[in-house]
């Protein structure tokens, strides 16, 4: 039997060669098996949708596809048989097709229970949407959001020996990753109109971590937006290089 690998690298073939249907199977084959398969779980919503939505691009039974699995999946949320994995997914596909409003009115259906839940999934689009109220009340307190991203980067550099081309690109993808959140926080913030909170959590978003070497990142990040993303990039040209 084909490991999800050996059938995502035939998708691809049949894609680059204008096979769109049968890539098109393949893709709704490997989200269904990844999504029972540890192995290739990172894959599901990264590559695998990834090369879905492209082919929908350029092959509408692809995007229709996609829109059926969209709303099956939220039919079975609102119908309480899915849960905060099942919005993410939906979450991800709306991503793809550019269609945030789908995930704001979806989210605004659900229980209070897992809209708690899924609020931090569906933070963006609320915001993109302009439903800042709705934001915040499921998103009260960002500054402890903010403290809670700030520890998990502490705790995770502890880890890292930065001496290393390794350890130094799993620093900067951890820095990534805080400072996507940070820039949620601050954008929540000002776009609520709290420009005094806004500026108080960009200082202590510095503040708060331990580390002077991932502090120095974090601060360069904030003085030049895309400075992380470049040194990641930079980082793996120079290691391809080696």
């Amino acid at each position: 039997m084909d490991t999800v690998q050996e059938v995502l690298e035939r998708a691809w073939k049949a894609h680059s060669e204008g096979a769109f249907d049968s890539a098109l199977a393949d893709y709704i084959w490997l989200f269904d098996a990844s999504a029972a398969d540890a192995d290739s779980a990172s894959l599901r919503l990264s590559y695998i949708l990834s090369a879905w939505a492209k082919l929908a691009e350029e092959h509408l039974p692809a995007r229709h596809a996609l829109v059926e699995l969209r709303d099956r999946d939220s039919q079975r949320l609102l119908a309480q048989a899915g849960d905060a994995t099942l919005f993410n997914d939906i979450r991800a596909i709306n991503d793809k097709l550019g269609d945030l409003q789908n995930t704001w009115h979806l989210f605004q259906q659900l229980p209070e229970a897992l809209a708690a839940q899924c609020a931090r999934s569906a933070l963006p689009s609320l915001m993109i949407c302009g439903d800042y109220a709705l934001a915040r009340r499921h998103f009260p307190h960002p500054e402890q959001h903010l403290a809670q991203a700030a520890a998990l980067l502490n705790e995770r550099r502890a880890g890292l020996n930065v001496l290393t081309t390794e350890g130094m690109s799993a620093l900067l993808a951890e820095v990534y990753n805080y400072v996507t959140e940070l820039a949620l926080v601050l954008d929540l913030l000002a776009d609520c109109g709290d420009t005094a909170a806004a500026e108080a959590a960009r200082a202590q978003a510095v503040t708060l971590v331990q580390s002077p070497e991932a502090r120095a990142c974090v601060q360069a990040e904030l003085d030049a937006p895309g400075t992380t993303l470049d040194a990641m990039i930079e980082l793996e040209n120079s290691s391809a290089t080696e």
